[in-house]
């Protein structure tokens, strides 16, 4: 048999990938471009690579009462404090109030 390289997929809810530059890559989600707007976020191409036209990668710069805040992933440091039900996706993408 022939084994071949399995390219890196994202997922609905998950860390973006593909063709996108940081912040986007570092700190954006797969969801839909209706859950990014819900949110206020700003949507990015080609960073959710196979996952259908209308997943984009997701951006969101202001997730906590207007204030200084974003969306991130859990494992990234967040020294202000969580906000939890302000972000798209599962628990392990949360708002950072700073």
């Amino acid at each position: 048999f022939i084994l071949a390289a399995t390219p890196a997929f994202a997922a609905v809810n998950g860390r973006c990938t593909g063709n996108v530059a940081n912040p986007h890559k570092l700190y954006g989600i797969c969801v839909s471009t209706a859950t990014c707007e819900k949110y206020d976020g700003t949507t990015v191409n080609n960073g959710c690579p196979n996952d259908g036209n209308d997943i984009k990668c997701c951006w969101i710069t202001s997730c906590y009462d207007g204030r200084s805040s974003n969306c991130q992933w859990k494992n990234q440091q967040c020294e202000s404090g969580v906000k939890t039900g302000y972000c798209p996706g599962k628990e392990n993408y949360q708002c950072c109030d700073f």
